[in-house]
């Protein structure tokens, strides 16, 4: 049996719930959300597989809301390189 995930500590879970509970349960950004929660009590390869994303993103979101928080799982614009003439 596959072990359950370390990658999220007990205060990083807490903090997902009231970002959650803050954000409402739809979007693009509770959907990061329920992942990471779901990592914390899952297997991150069956979590990944779930959701449809890689073991790599899931990694990357939840190091994204370690270090900033909800700024770290909202959809970031590209910004286009303006051509030189």
């Amino acid at each position: 049996m596959a072990g359950i995930s370390k990658a999220i500590s007990n205060e990083l879970f807490l903090k997902c719930h009231v970002a959650l509970k803050q954000q409402g349960k739809s979007g693009k950004v509770a959907r990061k959300l329920q992942a990471i929660i779901s990592a914390k009590n899952h297997n991150i390869s069956q979590v990944a597989k779930i959701f449809g994303m890689t073991r790599a993103t899931l990694f990357k979101w939840i190091k994204d809301f370690k270090h900033q928080s909800i700024d770290g799982l909202l959809v970031k614009k590209r910004q286009r390189q303006e051509e030189i003439a």
